[in-house]
């Protein structure tokens, strides 16, 4: 959810910095909003469909990492939320389920 607000956050300070530039906003917003939004709905959805959140979330951190690369810290907390995205989604798939046991 970090990962997510920040690119959300960064797409407002971006957006605030370059209204007068209004093409330049066609990368920083799509790439940014987009990012967040993928990242967000991922996280959130992980528990419904495993393999559909690790997806989302991979193409929301890359998608975001466009934008915020320069800021180095958000790349890396990107790239810690996928590993930790696929880890829970293949220990999870790996649990034997017990829902239908008596």
């Amino acid at each position: 959810m970090v990962v997510g607000g920040g690119f959300f956050a960064l797409g407002v300070v971006e957006l605030s910095m370059r209204l007068e530039k209004p093409l330049v906003l066609l990368f920083w917003l799509p790439t940014l909003w987009g990012g967040a939004a993928l990242v967000l709905v991922g996280v959130f959805h992980r528990a419904a469909r495993g393999q559909l959140a690790v997806v989302l979330v991979i193409l929301g951190t890359l998608l975001g990492s466009l934008a915020s690369a320069w800021t180095v810290l958000m790349p890396v907390l990107a790239l810690l939320l996928v590993i930790l995205t696929i880890v829970n989604v293949n220990r999870r798939e790996l649990r034997p389920d017990t829902a239908g046991s008596v």
